[in-house]
């Protein structure tokens, strides 16, 4: 039986109005706007636009432009930003809604990172300096470590300026003879690498935990300070995209000037006759015969050497296999009578470019940002370039209480051809070479480079012959290395989880790893043109890995109780690391074609060897900090750290680390409030401990041994066939050695004035390290065996930091002036109970350059004290004596231990690279829609040990010479002149004196740029929310009186252990490149 089914009239009713309900609720409408600063008129980037009570949202363009899919019937829209006050904003029926946001100066509620948790800025007791990423990604660079140059007080920065090449950061001065590099927090992830993996364009902000205050929760690794790096995240909204651009090209700055053919004869013949010879009869150089007057005649060919027609009877041949090989039947060169311009042969404008691809979104339970990056910069040294492509992806998935997140980078990157380490460095090498040789030989050079030779590799003329010195020629070097290649895959991130466990409570566990590989493969080519050729070629295999794996538990609890905030954090860290390394090497390759460069093909009788090892070290830590607040008046940090190193024996292992900081905000007091332009002001004072245990050996408490069956074999039985391996000292031990401590001492004030206008802050800080971890000599009867490290000694950094910052607008024009400026002075307090100990720098000839030793700064200059020249001979007759030297034309040596003589006893310090202070001046101008950014950087009071001089301003060596050397040496009694009279013979005025120091004082305008935005109402018609385009200029002037190549030299000498003994030598440094560039950033 059918059943029938009626719906009451009234159900009906109901279901009908829920359904309209329903359609209305989810009916959408589009909201669209801009939002702007209030105080400067001008769009803000990245602010959240949210409907109130949902999770629903955007964020605003580069322009800060947004639009919003809102409900039908309207409601409430929250607008939120670090640094400014969040507002709500009904909807109403409107379609169209632009708001001001201010600056949230009052309440500095900007939240910055400060180690494992964050904390308002307001709230901050400690030295901390926050670098956003408008000013980081101003300057583009391939390193993340070179932006930071200029923009932090009390942070020093140096470059090794060649492409792909690694920096030296130092925080508040010097405190070790041994690595003082700060400690980088990626992400919650620590490392103290060279940073090349990361994509500076992926960098949020950067903080500088500056005194130990701040940086003591790191405890252990912190006494050089602490830079924390916290990358882009996601954001609520629907996707959005940007696109990132630039391109442009390099090009060298200020060359040396230095002698062409003719004057290098010049120069020869009068240091002869300075020397009493007669160089009319014995030429100092068979490519110049001079006549009675000096006259000169060149030689037509160098090698072999002719004048006049090269004989019928000399043929040319590059064939290794040749019988006539080494004789004078190869490499026929013609001698450049004009002269070669080595550092305009091995300098060339280069081009350099970065292509940037992001995005970014998610609700209030997903987010994620993504971004991929090219980066490609070929060097302004020939045949040298760099190469990155790197990917990240960090995003955040939270459900109730519960949070999940990753952040994560691969990247790889190329560094191809030769290095610049130490004197033996093409630069090097182009100021040394002669300028009567020509870059190739009579065929032309390579066919690849536009000559005849029917070798790839051969055709270069070189220093092969007789008075050309030992130089290599820098562009064979240069284009023979081009494909030595060092390859490397980084994987550097970490996952983390996070559990709301109660109100207030928060626990969070993070695992993070930093991944390593790489590969380098070094082909030597034969060089047969050169003067102390290489007869063989050879191939060095060098692999490492390195991994560091970082997990870190920690609870966070947050309580507001009437005026009072209390924040207390504990947490565990273990950290492990390990390294591996191998080389291998083989010569007597019989093709020099890439694809025979592997260590099969060469040959096994020549050279072949192999080595390699292994380190593993571990870190365990505990820690807590408290943080407390009473009305935002009273300000109070408390931390403590306790880490326990394998680096250490078990007696030693564990160091305890205590700081504490406190504050007053000063403009609370009711006595503060007729000051009327004070809109915040906060004193602040820090004390703590920190450590260092970044020694270069980390087996350093035990002895070692190793296996030697060729030296320690014995027969122990005599019957002929019972030998057993023996082993040998390889290392001593030192069980008794503890960790570095620096104690830190900090005094603050941070301003906000004249209605939020101007912020300064000022810091006074003393930090000292004990127990100083170096290498003591031990008596040869004790044995051979690397010596370990010792704790001696005691080193004070003391200073000031300064930074001001001023905004205001003038109608459509705004303007912003930063300013930074900060002063150590450095000193070592004491080695050891021996006041005269003292550990000396060096370079590879000169070995006692500098001098560390008590009461004087680290790595002070050592040497003699030059007054001038000798003008004339009764001059000469009241100067003290250095040996038979002393005469009119010759270095007045000082006698400083007044005993009427020079000797190694009048030795003493004669300079000091540390400079009287550092400055940073950046300047941004608006008007419309058109932004002016300029910013400069310098250093004032540092003194450069010029390297090069050696080689071009005294008789060292056979090579060129500086044009100071012939013009401005003396010539006559009664000259007042810069260098010594030429003399051929004279050995002693290139000893190491005040003449290599150098004022290596400053100002650099590292970068200016124009940008344009274009209005949005042209880019929206092709779907585009934002674009920009700019143009910058990079290092376009520098104000030094500097005389080598750039002032701008790396901290340390390169390829050394880690060690800042040797600080503020010019080896022939690597110059700065002056850089022009054009860029797009376009969003949508």
């Amino acid at each position: 039986m059918k059943q029938s089914y009626s719906i009451p009239i009234r159900a009906r009713a109901l279901i009908l109005l829920f359904f309209i309900l329903g359609t209305t609720a989810f009916a959408q409408r589009k909201v669209t706007g801009k939002v702007v600063d209030a105080d400067a008129q001008i769009g803000l980037p990245g602010v959240t636009v949210l409907i109130k009570g949902g999770t629903k949202g955007t964020s605003t363009d580069a322009n800060g432009n947004y639009s919003l899919d809102v409900p039908q019937n309207g409601g409430t829209i929250v607008f939120s930003s670090i640094g400014y006050e969040t507002r709500e904003e009904a909807i109403g029926n409107r379609s169209e809604i632009n708001i001001s946001m201010n600056a949230d100066t009052k309440a500095l509620n900007e939240v910055v990172v400060t180690g494992y948790a964050s904390q308002r800025k307001k709230d901050i007791t400690g030295a901390v300096t926050v670098v956003g990423a408008k000013e980081l990604t101003a300057t583009p660079t391939a390193s993340v470590t070179q932006m930071l140059q200029g923009r932090a007080s009390g942070v020093v920065v140096g470059n090794d300026n060649s492409p792909g090449g690694g920096t030296m950061v130092r925080i508040r001065g010097f405190g070790s003879v041994n690595n003082n590099s700060p400690l980088y927090v990626i992400d919650g992830v620590p490392t103290q690498g060279t940073l090349n993996q990361l994509n500076p364009n992926d960098i949020e902000s950067m903080q500088v935990l500056k005194d130990a205050s701040a940086a003591s929760i790191y405890g252990a690794r912190a006494a050089n300070g602490v830079v924390i790096i916290t990358t882009k995240k996601g954001k609520p909204g629907e996707p959005s995209f940007s696109f990132d651009f630039y391109t442009g090209t390099q090009r060298p700055g200020k060359m040396l000037d230095l002698l062409n053919t003719k004057e290098l004869g010049e120069y020869l013949y009068q240091a002869d006759l300075g020397a009493g010879k007669n160089p009319s009869v014995t030429s100092p150089s068979v490519q110049y015969k001079f006549g009675p007057n000096g006259e000169q005649t060149i030689a037509d060919y160098i090698y072999p050497n002719v004048y006049g027609t090269l004989p019928s009877n000399y043929t040319y041949t590059n064939d290794i296999a040749d019988p006539n090989l080494g004789k004078t039947a190869f490499n026929i060169t013609k001698a450049n009578k004009e002269g070669t311009d080595w550092q305009d042969v091995i300098f060339d404008p280069a081009p350099i470019s970065n292509y940037q691809i992001g995005a970014t979104g998610g609700s209030a339970n997903a987010k994620y940002a993504i971004s991929a990056n090219y980066f490609k910069q070929d060097g302004i040294l020939r045949y040298t370039k760099y190469n990155r492509y790197s990917v990240r992806a960090n995003t955040e998935f939270k459900k109730g209480k519960f949070t999940l997140g990753e952040n994560l980078t691969v990247s790889y990157d190329e560094r191809q051809g030769i290095t610049n380490n130490d004197e033996s460095n093409p630069i090097m090498f182009a100021i040394r070479v002669h300028p009567i040789i020509p870059v190739f030989d009579i065929t032309g050079g390579p066919a690849e480079l536009g000559g005849t030779n029917s070798s790839p590799y051969n055709g270069f003329a070189g220093s092969k012959g007789v008075n050309l010195g030992n130089a290599p020629n820098p562009l064979a070097r240069l284009y023979r290395e081009k494909d030595n290649i060092t390859k490397g895959t980084h994987i550097f991130g970490n996952v983390f989880a996070e559990l709301d466990i109660i109100q207030g409570l928060k626990a969070r566990t993070s695992l993070g790893l930093e991944y390593n590989q790489y590969n380098r493969s070094e082909y030597f080519h034969r060089d047969i043109e050169a003067a102390e050729a290489r007869n063989s070629n050879s191939l060095n295999v060098i692999n490492n890995y390195d991994r560091s794996v970082t997990w870190f538990n920690t609870l966070n609890y947050n309580k507001e109780f009437g005026a009072h905030n209390l924040n207390v954090l504990v947490g565990t860290e273990a950290v492990t690391t390990y390294a591996v390394g191998f080389i291998a090497n083989r010569s007597g390759f019989a093709f020099d074609d890439l694809e025979y460069r592997y260590l099969d093909a060469g040959s096994a009788s020549g050279l072949n060897n192999s080595g390699g090892g292994a380190t593993i070290s571990a870190l365990f830590s505990q820690f807590g900090k408290v943080n407390y607040s009473y009305k935002d008046l009273y300000l109070a940090d408390f931390t403590l750290r306790r880490d326990g190193s394998s680096r250490f024996s078990a007696a030693n292992r564990y160091g305890v680390f205590p700081a504490f900081s406190v504050g007053v905000r000063m403009s609370e007091f009711a006595f503060m409030k007729d000051l009327k332009f004070v809109n915040d002001m906060k004193i602040r004072f820090g004390w703590g401990k920190t450590g260092n245990q970044l020694i270069p050996n980390v087996y350093n408490a035990y002895t070692l041994y190793a296996s030697d069956p060729l030296n320690n074999a014995y027969d122990i039985n005599g019957t002929g066939s019972s030998i057993v391996g023996g082993f040998d000292l390889v290392q001593f031990g030192n069980p008794n050695g503890k960790w570095e401590t620096t104690t830190s001492t900090n005094i603050g004030l941070d301003a906000v004035l004249f209605n939020s206008k101007l912020e300064v802050v000022v810091d006074l800080y003393n930090r000292v390290t004990s127990d100083m971890l170096t290498q003591i000599a031990i008596p040869r009867t004790a044995g051979t065996g690397t010596i370990p490290y010792t704790n001696i000694g005691e080193v004070q950094n003391k200073g000031i930091d300064v930074g001001l910052n001023y905004r205001d607008k003038i109608g459509n024009f705004r303007y912003q002036v930063g300013v930074n400026f900060a002063h150590y002075k450095n000193k070592v307090i004491k080695l050891n109970n021996d006041p005269n100990a003292t550990i000396f720098g060096f370079t590879t000839r000169l070995p006692a350059i500098s001098a560390t030793k008590a009461g004087l700064p680290i790595a002070s200059y050592y040497g003699y004290i030059v007054d001038g020249v000798i003008k004339d001979d009764a001059e000469a007759a009241a100067a003290p004596k250095f040996g038979s030297y002393t005469r009119a034309g010759t270095f007045k040596f000082r006698d400083v231990n007044g005993d009427g003589i020079i000797t190694a006893a009048d030795r003493t310090i004669i300079g000091n690279p540390h400079p009287d202070f550092t400055y940073g001046i950046n300047v941004n101008l608006g008007y419309k829609n058109w932004d002016l950014t300029l910013f400069a950087q310098g250093s004032q009071g540092n003194e450069i040990f010029n390297y090069v001089r050696y080689w071009t301003d005294f008789n060292t060596f056979q090579g060129n010479r500086s044009k100071d050397m012939l013009y401005n040496s003396w010539k006559k009694s009664g000259d007042v002149a810069k260098l010594p009279r030429l003399n051929s013979g004279d050995a002693t005025s290139q000893q190491i004196s005040t003449y290599f120091i150098e004022d290596g004082s400053y100002l650099r305008l590292k970068n200016i740029q124009l940008t344009y935005s274009i209005p949005s109402g042209w880019i929206k018609k092709v779907g585009l929310g934002s674009a920009q385009v700019y143009v910058q200029g990079q290092n376009m002037f520098t104000l030094t009186k500097y005389t080598g190549l750039d002032p701008d030299i790396n901290l340390r000498r390169s390829g050394n252990d880690n060690q800042d003994i040797h600080m503020g030598i010019d080896e022939g440094a690597y110059p700065v490149a002056k850089s022009y560039l054009v860029g797009l950033r376009l969003g949508f």
